[in-house]
């Protein structure tokens, strides 16, 4: 029986830095509003009730000076049969989050451990967690009528998800039939037979709408899952995906309107290297100053929130400060390693719902209110020019 005691232990220490392909050249800014982007693929006969299954990928080019060491999709109007096809990254593990609709999730081990495959059904604010190199997949199973599925994916890597995707139509394609049919475990007749419905996958394009051979979404067949998709038995024992049941809840002292929920590895032992901070802000609420341990990628689930960020990539922009920016829902920034950031819910009228995903498996958050508290109080008020300050409350360690 798989068990999280013979699970390695999370990580903590933040990945080498690793260049990608953007010549550590972009432009200056750490936000990317992806809501305001078209879809890089499209597909309008799948999910039409919706208006078609989207998705959008971060332009790692287009932000940070092409220098972020976390990249992420976002889908949208996905419905019960839609899928997310078979695939692997070699150079990325994979963390995603449920904003809507019920997704089946599924990934298979190289080695059997801790289990063969992982089979999940998430409901909203469920996670999952695949490592880099593991073979899997995405299953929406919630129907059109009642909203289809939203999600989005991000992944520990410098490089966009695609070309660092490799997706089972095109390596079937790209080999050589007998290969690819021993794979399949089927005849070289049968293979041959139904290479055709997906030989042109050979040659991958997909951020295409016009000429799209590999599409990374397809829909099973119409019966499959009508009235309902197959059953499946849960993973249970150290599984690969999570409900929210799982999180840790932190509410910071001194602080009004905000709640933190908390994913580390203590809480979903399969995921090491990665995790994530969701937070609830209530109108107006602040989440107040802190910096982490690891690289972070800050998406808006819900609502709008101004981001503030002090200093950026290393070097010349150390210590600039880079403030107010305002994100609707479905955009995103990145946050550096070691790099303060506050934000907070912009309209003063509604709630606010994000989620902070780090590529450590165990992050530490230095919460500027507690850590100066720690320090000699003569040299808090040198360093501010002060005589004295009040002190409203004690620190407390979260």
């Amino acid at each position: 029986m798989a068990s999280a005691q013979f699970l390695p232990p999370g990580t903590t220490d933040v990945p080498i830095p690793r260049t990608g392909e953007c010549g550590q050249e972009g432009p200056a800014t750490y936000v990317y509003r992806m809501s305001q982007e078209q879809p890089n693929d499209y597909f309008p006969h799948i999910c039409s009730k919706m208006g078609g299954a989207e998705v959008r990928f971060n332009n790692p080019c287009a932000w940070s000076h092409g220098q972020a060491q976390m990249t992420g999709a976002h889908f949208t109007n996905m419905c019960k049969g839609a899928t997310r096809m078979i695939h692997w990254h070699n150079e990325a593990d994979e963390w995603g989050f449920v904003s809507k609709g019920r997704l089946m999730t599924f990934v298979s081990s190289p080695d059997g451990l801790p289990w063969p495959s992982s089979t999940n059904i998430l409901e909203p604010r469920g996670v999952w967690y695949f490592p880099s190199g593991w073979l899997h997949g995405l299953l929406c199973i919630t129907p059109e009528e009642q909203g289809g599925c939203e999600f989005t994916i991000v992944f520990a890597s410098p490089i966009a998800a695609e070309p660092n995707g490799h997706n089972l139509d095109t390596t079937l394609a790209q080999a050589d039939n007998d290969v690819a049919a021993t794979a399949l475990g089927i005849s070289l007749a049968t293979y041959e037979a139904s290479r055709p419905a997906f030989g042109r996958a050979e040659h991958s394009v997909h951020f295409s709408n016009s000429n799209m051979t590999a599409p990374i979404v397809t829909a099973v067949t119409p019966d499959a899952c009508e009235p309902e998709c197959p059953r499946i038995h849960e993973t249970v024992a150290a599984p690969a995906a999570v409900q929210s049941i799982v999180e840790q809840r932190v509410v910071l002292p001194g602080t009004r309107g905000i709640t933190l929920y908390r994913i580390r590895t203590d809480q979903f032992p399969f995921s090491r290297t990665m995790s994530q901070e969701r937070t609830m802000l209530a109108p107006g609420a602040v989440r107040p100053m802190v910096w982490t341990t690891a690289d972070s990628f800050f998406m808006v689930v819900s609502g709008t929130v101004t981001v503030s960020l002090q200093g950026g990539i290393l070097g010349k922009e150390a210590h600039l400060k880079f403030a107010n920016e305002t994100l609707k829902q479905g955009d995103v920034a990145y946050f550096p390693n070691g790099r303060a950031y506050w934000f907070r819910e912009a309209t003063g009228k509604s709630t606010a719902e994000t989620i902070n995903v780090f590529n450590v498996g165990v992050w530490k958050s230095i919460e500027l209110s507690q850590a100066v508290t720690e320090m000699p109080e003569i040299v808090v008020m040198s360093n501010l020019h002060q005589a004295h300050l009040a002190k409203p409350f004690a620190p407390v360690y979260v």
